[in-house]
């Protein structure tokens, strides 16, 4: 028995063997976990890029071979769609991207792109999130602002969509966006865009680009990689429909870094550093794949957003080109408001209308009568007539039928008016949509462009440019469709005059910029750059002078705005002309609208304005009313006898505050 005991005793030997077993389990055990769902990650992302690169051969296939692109057909690049006023749950796609009224314009995002396939192509919100993508989340319909939409309604993912979206895609704005023709081995999607902010990420910055080295050791190509694959490599998706876990950022055609831009320096694998809603593709097989960059980044675009022109201090609008124009400010003028003017004048009052406190305004407008000829009839639509009669209505019903992607205008000065007074107030409309695309878009600025006002001060703006260096690709025909209409040397290079033609080739209408000093209105001022541009065809060096030649560069500034300008100078003044005196017409109203973009791709404008002119509202018309007596304004106050015809014997002419009790809250 004794002996059966101590053969059931462990020796010191043995103990020593099962205790390194169990370092050893506890050493590889955890990594091969950690293995496994780093693997099981890939896996699953792998299979959300091939879902997703199947989807996009099937949304081709249904829009000529074009890859998904949100917004129009001239739409850039914008950063935060998502967090827009309406956005990613506009009730169409021109109130989502902001597109003018024929499709063209606006902005979009990446994130809008790949929304397409949710839209169109019945792909689940959820292949668009990679495991490994720290902070990403699938969108849900629940999540804030969706209402009762289903996904088929919606434009993006929510609110904070590259929160709902861990996949980048090759630049689809600007000249190379990608389609079934493009060379099989260009890369369509991968995983995040390391150089951009995500939800988890900072983004890496230009320095740490500098020291990735392609040619070098692991641990210099991992500085590239992408971060959800704890920079091990990345997922890509390339056109011929394969997706591959890459171990180096330079997979694409010809050893490209799919993540950067060829800033053809010779070293295409490093390539420029992405910026958002800025870099773009310099040739057809430079594959760079962007994402949105989440809040976690500053993002210092300026977006386009609606502005009334009282909260503009260096912006003046006029009523005609013969104004005068102000000193160091921008002037705008549109032919809306005088064609809205006219039809008030031809069609109602027969005869110049008079205004009463603004007598020299109304002659400019009266004389200076703009001729419907200059514009195409597609282009613009113009009418008035009296309420009762049915004008509002006439006015919706042609702008639906002559301009259906235009929301339909709405007179709401016009609602707030008693039934009485409405039907004989007068409505003047006029509505003007022209497009101008350049035959060949021109070359992104890549760097801030330095603008100097008149007042000397500098800004970096955005800008377009005929070439950013000699071995851009369609350099030729970019600059090809330039025409000089004018050139003066100066003194020096600040002082040269010029007149440029961007685009020859653009019918009916024509974009000319002039940088020439400025006159005393815009008429005088387009008058003297008409007359240079006569006189320079007799330049003996004209035939060589008027082409943009390989030695001259051209940088044109980036301007896009929507406008609303009251003219202030009328509204509430009443017309001098009989019978309408007599019946206490006045001015309700008087807006114009503008919505104005100069880019790369060309100009777009869209423009509106009406004039309300209502009978005044006398005492008994206004006796279902409510009153407001608020002595909010200096008024008068004095003291008399009530009884008999007395003198007062105090009276105050209340100015200021200075005299009355502050208000303290408690």
């Amino acid at each position: 028995m004794s002996r059966r005991d101590n053969s059931k005793k462990l020796t010191i030997v043995e103990v020593i063997i099962v205790v390194f077993v169990c370092l050893f389990l506890l050493a590889v055990v955890p990594p091969a976990f950690q293995q496994t769902r780093t693997d099981a990650s890939r896996i699953t992302c792998n299979r959300n890029l091939s879902e997703i690169g199947r989807a996009m051969i099937i949304y081709a296939n249904d829009y000529e071979d074009e890859l998904p692109r949100a917004g129009g057909r001239n739409s850039t690049w914008h950063n935060q769609l998502g967090g827009g006023p309406q956005g990613w749950t506009a009730d169409n796609r021109y109130g989502a991207y902001g597109l003018g009224a024929d499709g063209s314009g606006g902005m979009a995002t990446i994130t809008s792109s790949f929304y397409l396939l949710v839209k169109y192509a019945e792909v689940s919100p959820k292949t668009f999130i990679c495991p490994g993508d720290d902070g990403a989340t699938e969108f849900k319909l629940t999540d804030d602002g969706a209402g009762d939409r289903e996904l088929i309604d919606l434009w993006d993912f929510g609110p904070e969509p590259s929160r709902h979206c861990s996949y980048s895609y090759h630049m689809p704005y600007g000249l190379y966006a990608l389609s079934t023709s493009s060379e099989p081995g260009m890369a369509v999607a991968a995983d995040r865009n390391p150089w951009m902010a995500s939800p988890a990420s900072e983004g890496k910055t230009q320095d740490q680009l500098s020291s990735y080295n392609p040619d070098g050791g692991q641990e210099a190509i991992k500085v590239g990689n992408a971060i959800a694959h704890k920079e091990e490599g990345q997922n890509v998706l390339f056109l011929d429909g394969h997706v591959n876990f890459e171990e180096s950022p330079s997979c694409g055609i010809n050893e490209d870094n799919i993540y950067t831009w060829d800033d053809l320096s010779g070293e295409p694998r490093r390539g420029g550093y992405p910026i958002a809603n800025y870099s773009e593709p310099t040739h057809t097989t430079d594959s760079f794949l962007v994402n949105d960059s989440t809040a976690h980044k500053t993002i210092t675009t300026k977006e386009i957003r609606s502005i009334n022109s009282a909260d503009l201090k260096e912006t003046s609008v006029v009523a005609t080109l013969d104004c005068p124009v102000p000193e160091h400010k921008n002037v705008i003028w549109c032919s809306t408001f005088q064609m809205t003017w006219d039809r008030l004048k031809n069609d109602i009052i027969g005869e110049p209308v008079k205004i009463q406190g603004a007598e020299e305004l109304a002659a400019r407008l009266n004389q200076a009568e703009a001729s419907e000829a200059d514009i195409e009839k597609k282009s613009f639509y113009a009418t008035a007539g009296f309420v009762g009669k049915g004008i509002i209505k006439q006015i919706q019903n042609e702008m639906k039928k002559r301009f259906p992607s235009e929301s339909i205008p709405v007179f709401y000065e016009i609602d707030k008016l008693p039934p009485a007074i409405k039907e004989k107030t007068i409505a003047s409309y006029s509505y003007l949509n022209a497009n101008v695309g350049f035959k060949h878009p021109f070359f992104v600025y890549k760097k801030g462009f330095d603008f100097e006002d008149s007042n000397g001060i500098h800004s970096d703006v955005k800008a377009f440019c005929g070439r950013t260096s000699l071995s851009d690709t369609n350099l030729k025909p970019v600059r090809g469709q330039v025409e000089i209409l004018y050139y003066k040397y100066g003194q020096q290079r600040e002082t040269d005059e010029f007149v440029v033609d961007l685009c020859k080739h653009t019918e009916p209408y024509q974009v000319v910029l002039a940088r020439v000093p400025r006159r005393e209105t815009l008429r005088e001022t387009v008058d003297a750059v008409e007359q240079k541009i006569s006189e320079f065809k007799h330049d003996s060096d004209y035939e060589v002078l008027r082409k943009l030649r390989p030695i001259d560069r051209l940088i044109v500034p980036d301007i896009l705005y929507k406008l609303t300008h009251q003219f202030t100078e009328l509204k509430g003044k009443f017309l001098g002309n009989q019978p309408w005196f007599v019946k206490g017409y006045y001015i309700l109203e008087a807006l114009q609208m503008m919505d104005f973009s100069l880019s790369r791709t060309g100009v777009t404008i869209t423009s509106q304005a009406h004039l309300i002119v209502a009978p005044f509202i006398n005492r008994r018309r206004r006796i279902e009313e409510p009153r407001y007596f608020y002595f909010n304004r200096p008024f008068l106050i004095y003291v008399k006898k009530r009884q008999g015809s007395t003198e007062p014997f105090f009276v105050m002419w209340v100015d200021n505050a200075e005299l009355m009790q502050e208000f303290e809250s408690k």
